[in-house]
């Protein structure tokens, strides 16, 4: 009887979880972060990193046939999870006393991902100023490597400097043959400096709202 009883509390705190948090989403973080650091081996803050996906039941929309479009953006927190962690670019920050928000992200949709569909996503640092890493991450097909989805984001670091936390990353970063020529600042692309520009004539646009 005892038993029946612990089993039944056991079910009753794990529907009450799933009712108020998203279990599914933390324990995904969590082991994104332990396979970061125990399997996975460091890179250079300016290395591409990849991790794989495959879209399940619980990612797809109303047409029950393919990904989510909301879906796309909340998969990218895995990615970022996984290259703050082997770049070690979220350890710096909190070393330096700072954190991190999202401070805008675009991304246009080229080509459904289907279910059960495999995918991949890379991460890779396009561009910082003073106050914010701009990242781009694409959703690659494996067998053809066609994009299904890019995406522009800006990351704000707060209470610490970028240009500090940057230098010191890329000092302790891992080197090999090819990374040798990856020590400086990226060039903004075309389309960043657009994208840049927006941002800033939306946030004067708001501003002047108020």
């Amino acid at each position: 009887m005892m038993l029946c009883y612990i089993l039944f509390g056991v079910l009753i705190l794990i529907l009450f979880l799933y009712s108020f948090l998203e279990i599914h989403y933390f324990l995904r973080a969590s082991l994104c972060v332990l396979l970061a650091k125990m399997s996975r081996k460091k890179v250079h803050l300016l290395s591409e990193t990849v991790i794989n996906g495959i879209c399940l039941t619980n990612d797809i929309d109303s047409m029950l046939t393919h990904m989510n479009n909301a879906r796309f953006l909340r998969e990218l927190d895995f990615a970022k999870i996984d290259f703050y962690e082997r770049t070690g670019l979220y350890k710096c920050i909190k070393k330096h006393g700072g954190g991190l928000v999202l401070g805008a992200s675009t991304i246009r949709y080229r080509r459904f991902i289907k279910l059960f569909q495999r995918y991949q996503i890379t991460t890779k640092v396009k561009y910082w100023d003073k106050d914010s890493i701009y990242m781009e991450h694409r959703f690659l097909t494996p067998s053809d490597n066609f994009i299904n989805a890019i995406v522009l984001c800006r990351t704000r670091l707060t209470n610490c400097n970028v240009e500090d936390v940057i230098n010191e990353v890329l000092v302790n970063s891992p080197v090999d043959d090819l990374e040798m020529n990856k020590k400086e600042k990226p060039e903004v692309t075309p389309e960043l400096a657009i994208w840049i520009e927006y941002n800033e004539t939306s946030s004067v646009s708001l501003k002047s709202n108020k």
